[in-house]
């Protein structure tokens, strides 16, 4: 047999090869691997709210719009008139007798006084506040109403002892009356000129029927204090009959107020 050329050999076998590489079905190609699944982003920590900024601003709201403000104060009225009731049957019959109201926070609401200053970003100051005293604007607080009222068909008598200036005394009692918590016969006792600031000699006063904030000559029994502040009340030995922290609840009647006070700038509690 003759031999072919080495060349014709070559394309001899390149011919075939190429046949059957075009008879093979096509390689099926391998699967590609899914994309890896991004994580899933953690969620946002909650922001963290601390006390102070919680509470910041929401002192005047408390007053102002809460349920539970309301309640606290139309409650220790409500004990009050009680206990009052109860001490009024123990006197002997012709008895004169009172009860002591602070002004502030006790009678009155200020808050929108609070409200307009907060809104400015300034605090209180004596000028301001005389000016939203003589508007003679402020509401009466929750259960005051009704709680002098009460106290005026027992046959008592009612003082206002205020820290409240001098210089306030008229407009002061024209917003009493504009919230019908005031009448003729009613005492009306600011804070006397660079003095007693602890009210203690105007509950004296009202007490011996002796001085400015006094019926003259009519001693009166005082079978209730309220108030907003502790000195609104009597100090542990000021008087006879019962004070200090064993009154509260029985002759003294302490009312919230988360606005202002000694509290705000130094440590008022007993340790």
């Amino acid at each position: 047999m003759r031999k072919l050329p080495n060349v014709i050999v070559s394309c001899l076998v390149g011919a075939v090869a190429a046949t059957v590489s075009a008879q093979m079905p096509a390689a099926t190609p391998a699967p590609s691997l899914p994309p890896a699944v991004a994580a899933a982003p953690a969620p946002a920590a909650a922001p963290v709210v601390r006390a102070p900024e919680a509470a910041a601003g929401l002192q005047i709201k408390y007053v102002r719009d809460s349920a539970e403000y309301a309640a606290l104060m139309e409650q220790t009225y409500r004990v009050a008139a009680s206990a009052v009731e109860r001490a009024r049957r123990a006197l002997p019959t012709g008895s004169v007798w009172a009860v002591v109201l602070d002004v502030d926070e006790t009678t009155l609401d200020n808050s929108t006084y609070e409200l307009e200053r907060a809104a400015y970003g300034v605090p209180y100051e004596p000028g301001s506040w005389h000016a939203w005293v003589e508007r003679a604007q402020a509401p009466a607080v929750p259960g005051v109403a009704a709680f002098v009222r009460g106290v005026r068909a027992l046959g008592g008598r009612v003082a206002y002892v205020t820290n409240r200036a001098e210089s306030d005394r008229a407009a002061t009692r024209r917003n009493l009356e504009r919230e019908a918590l005031w009448q003729s016969g009613d005492l009306l006792c600011p804070k006397p000129i660079a003095s007693d600031p602890t009210k203690a000699g105007r509950r004296a006063e009202v007490r011996t029927g002796r001085g400015d904030c006094a019926w003259p000559g009519s001693p009166a029994a005082v079978l209730a204090y309220l108030g907003d502040q502790m000195v609104d009340f009597p100090a542990a030995g000021e008087e006879a009959d019962l004070t200090g922290p064993e009154a509260f609840g029985v002759r003294c009647f302490l009312l919230p107020n988360p606005m202002y006070g000694d509290w705000t700038s130094r440590v008022t509690r007993p340790r």
